[in-house]
C-alpha cells in the first residue's frame, strides 16, 4: 500500500504514522484549547450554513446499522492503548472540555468528552487514526474509560458533493459545527446502533461540568 491508494470509501487512506508530540501537562492544555479554539472559529465563520446540503444524509440515518467484525477488530486494536488517556494525549489527541464542553443530549443519551488530534483534521479518513476519541466522564468529571470513535471531516476540506464514507457509511453533517461526523461505538455497546451518535448507555455528564450547546462553546 503507497500513499496514492484509495480505499474503498473514497478516500485517500493514511500509510504512515503521523508524530507522536510529547510535552507537559501544561503543554498538552495549550494544545487542548488551540484545538477546541480552531474548531470554534470554524463555527462563527460558517455560522448560518451548516442547513442541508446535496448528499447530506441525516444523523437518524445512522441509527440501526451494524459493522463488520473485522473493520471493527481493526479500529479497537489500533486505540487499545488509549484506554489510558495520557497515552493518549501524549500522541496527539487533546481534550476539548474547556472549550467545547461535555456532549449530551436528555432524549437521546450521553457522548461525553471528545480529544481531537488536530494533525488529522483534513480531508482523509483512516480507521485506525479517528480524528477524536470519545471519553466517559465519572460522577467526579474525571475520564472513566475511552467508548468511541469519531471519525471527522471538515466542511472546509471536503470538495466532493457527496458526504463522506467510511465503513460502508456516509458522514452527516453536524448540527452546530462546521464538520462531517461519524460516530462508532466500538467500546461502549449502543442500544441505539453502533454509528449512532447518542448513546443511551453513557451516563450523562456530571454536575459542575461545563456543556456543549448550554455553557459551551462561548
Amino acid at each position: 500500500m503507497n500513499n496514492d491508494h484509495r480505499t474503498d470509501h473514497g478516500l485517500t487512506d493514511r500509510t504512515s504514522e503521523r508524530p507522536m508530540p510529547t510535552g507537559t501537562t501544561r503543554g498538552r492544555h495549550r494544545r487542548s484549547l488551540l484545538v477546541g479554539a480552531s474548531v470554534v472559529g470554524l463555527a462563527a465563520i460558517t455560522a448560518g450554513i451548516v442547513g442541508t446540503v446535496a448528499g447530506s444524509p441525516s444523523a437518524a440515518a445512522h441509527s440501526g446499522h451494524t459493522m463488520r467484525q473485522a473493520d471493527q477488530e481493526q479500529a479497537m486494536l489500533a486505540t487499545a492503548q488509549y484506554q489510558d488517556v495520557e497515552v493518549a494525549e501524549a500522541a496527539g489527541w487533546t481534550s476539548t472540555i474547556e472549550t467545547l464542553g461535555c456532549f449530551q443530549d436528555p432524549l437521546r443519551g450521553g457522548m461525553g468528552e471528545h480529544h481531537v488530534n488536530g494533525s488529522l483534521m483534513d480531508a482523509v479518513v483512516d480507521p485506525t487514526k479517528p480524528e477524536a476519541l470519545v471519553y466517559e466522564l465519572d460522577a467526579d468529571g474525571n475520564v472513566a474509560g475511552l467508548v468511541a470513535h469519531e471519525y471527522i471531516v471538515p466542511v472546509e476540506a471536503w470538495t466532493s458533493n457527496e458526504a463522506p464514507r467510511l465503513f460502508g457509511m456516509a458522514f452527516h453533517r453536524h448540527s452546530t459545527l462546521p464538520l462531517w461526523v461519524l460516530h462508532t461505538w466500538l467500546w461502549k455497546p449502543n442500544p441505539s446502533g453502533v454509528f449512532a451518535d447518542w448513546n443511551p448507555a453513557v451516563r450523562p455528564c456530571p454536575s459542575g461540568v461545563p456543556i456543549f450547546g448550554v455553557d459551551l462553546p462561548k
